[in-house]
């Protein structure tokens, strides 16, 4: 089978950690390395969990490049890197590999030079999509398909109206939403939050038995009990595993319910600052991309079951 190329940007916590363990694990996919980016944690953290999750099954000779550490531009409002609100580390070994070089320079060399189209996805805030936009717009033509986590249409997120990867730099989502990628995909929160994963979801998870699985199982359960607060997730003993599902849709596509939309980045009102505006309307001013609305659950399960498995 021939793999496809793909790049992983992230701010890793512990559904990021799943997307990594699943971009590092399933066989149609060559990880070629993994950029990462401030939002849930200061950098440094996002950097060193993300090589505890390679470390741990064996993939530390991907390469873990840390990037930028604030937005592309500046914000309306301050925002404190970092969340009080979850631990900076993961509960993973400490790693054994090395960070490598800056993400930015590394993301415009490897997309330059690839012989063929390359998939990134991108979990976290988008600073460092458009900083390597920035430095270099050629580099869409490398890009067979863009998939970001991120946007919601109904789900309220970290506002009623805009959920923290999109909130946390606006101004990056606006830069990389124009520009002209061949093929986008929104994996939204609507989406997420259709499928969430519940405790005997990360009972089957556990029961496969590698290291993945287990690492992935207590990643569930820690969502679990973080997302009590939410009174829909708690009556369902169950949490939504948003970045793995943007991974997955490279991989399984009939997994997602997606509509072709045009999508516009609110920059300017504080209160709706950061939402998402889909239209079906089109718009070649911004471009028209895929939105992922729904996700089928079983196959979400059954996908990263069958890939952590030995």
């Amino acid at each position: 089978m021939t793999r496809l190329p793909v790049v992983l940007d992230c701010d890793t916590g512990t559904d990021d950690a799943v997307a990594i363990l699943l971009a590092a694990l399933h066989p149609g996919l060559d990880l070629l390395g993994v950029t990462t980016v401030w939002g849930n944690h200061d950098v440094r953290h996002t950097t060193d969990n993300t090589l505890r999750v390679l470390d741990l099954v064996g993939r530390g000779a991907v390469g873990v490049h840390p990037g930028r550490n604030e937005p592309v531009r500046p914000r309306i409002e301050d925002l404190p890197s970092g969340r009080s609100d979850l631990p900076s580390t993961l509960d993973l070994p400490a790693p054994v590999s090395a960070a490598g070089g800056e993400a930015v320079e590394w993301l415009v060399t490897t997309l330059r030079d690839a012989a063929d189209p390359v998939a990134l996805v991108a979990t976290g805030p988008l600073t460092n999509v458009a900083a390597a936009l920035a430095a270099d717009r050629s580099i869409t033509g490398a890009i067979g398909r863009l998939v970001v986590l991120g946007g919601t249409h109904r789900q309220p997120g970290v506002t009623p109206h805009a959920d923290r990867n999109v909130w946390c730099d606006p101004e990056a989502a606006a830069d990389v939403l124009a520009a002209p990628f061949r093929d986008v995909l929104m994996v939204t929160m609507d989406a997420t939050f259709s499928a969430p994963l519940t405790k005997a979801d990360a009972g089957r998870l556990r029961s496969v038995g590698t290291p993945a699985a287990r690492a992935a199982a207590d990643l569930v359960e820690t969502r679990i009990d973080w997302y009590r607060r939410d009174r829909a997730m708690a009556a369902l003993l169950a949490a939504p595993l948003h970045d793995p599902l943007a991974v997955a849709a490279l991989v399984a596509p009939e997994i997602l319910t997606t509509v072709r939309a045009s999508v516009e980045v609110e920059r300017a009102d504080p209160e709706r600052y950061g939402a998402t505006r889909f239209s079906a309307e089109p718009d070649e001013r911004r471009g028209r991309l895929s939105v992922a609305v729904r996700a089928d659950h079983d196959r979400y399960v059954a996908l990263l079951c069958d890939t952590f498995g030995p």
